[in-house]
């Protein structure tokens, strides 16, 4: 009998024995390390399709329930799955599990953090989460800080920034890594453009007309430069007023606009 994930029904079999321990005929372990290695086979994967996420959570959920007590799993849930706004809901409970098997562990809801600040765009919930993360012991100091400021700033791009930059720092994996600094940039492109329509909209009020090219903004002294461009491209001043950048993806983070 073919039990490995990457043929035929083999999944949902796995899925099946999973929920039905005496199945397994003790051999739990070995079925838990099928599981594992097709998971970490798909998480590979460059460029995650939705049957790639779904499988993804179907395996992890189908190794657990093996062997509740492995812990990175739960992690590898939270993290790669939580890059999908599909599978969010999915993400979160596999944290949720990991946090509940593992209540030393302050990973599991920083991570949480995560996921509700920047897929669901619920700064309070997510800033209560990093205070759950902040009271276990051998926890990065900054988390009280950051936890307050998503709970009071949580629309503020700099709140961001702040937390993706210390995810990015203690981040091994190249792949993710290389996802953060990507988001990092276009958190970036976000408060530059916050900055640079608050600046147009002082402007207007002093001189009485907008400005017809970002370089006035500077020449009246309402910003002290205009912002390098994070992707190596520039600003635009656009017809109606609002400013765009010509490199970095048109889609503005919802979360991270001001109400």
């Amino acid at each position: 009998m073919e039990l490995k994930g990457t043929t035929g029904d083999a999944p949902s079999l796995l899925a099946a024995v999973s929920r039905r321990p005496a199945l397994s005929f003790g051999f739990q372990n070995l079925l838990a390390d099928i599981a594992w290695l097709d998971a970490v086979q798909v998480s590979g994967n460059l460029r995650m399709k939705r049957d790639d996420f779904d499988r993804l959570s179907d395996l992890l959920s189908t190794m657990i329930r093996f062997d509740p007590r492995f812990k990175v799993p739960y992690l590898l849930g939270g993290i790669q799955l939580g890059d999908s706004p599909v599978h969010s809901g999915a993400a979160l409970d596999l944290l949720a599990r990991g946090e509940r098997q593992f209540p030393e562990e302050w990973l599991f809801p920083f991570y949480t953090g995560y996921i509700r600040y920047f897929s669901l765009g619920n700064p309070e919930e997510g800033g209560m989460a990093l205070l759950r993360a902040a009271s276990i012991p051998g926890s990065p100091e900054y988390l009280p800080m950051l936890a307050s400021r998503m709970l009071s700033e949580g629309h503020r791009p700099a709140t961001a920034l702040v937390f993706l930059r210390k995810m990015s720092e203690r981040e091994t994996d190249p792949r993710r890594k290389a996802s953060l600094q990507e988001r990092i940039r276009q958190v970036e492109v976000e408060r530059d453009l916050q900055i640079l329509e608050e600046a147009i909209g002082e402007y207007t009020a002093r001189m009485g007309t907008p400005p017809r090219r970002l370089a006035d903004l500077a020449g009246a002294g309402v910003v002290a430069r205009i912002p390098e461009e994070p992707y190596g491209g520039k600003y635009l001043l656009m017809p109606d007023g609002h400013v765009r950048s010509d490199r970095a993806p048109e889609e503005r983070f919802k979360v991270l606009r001001k109400r």
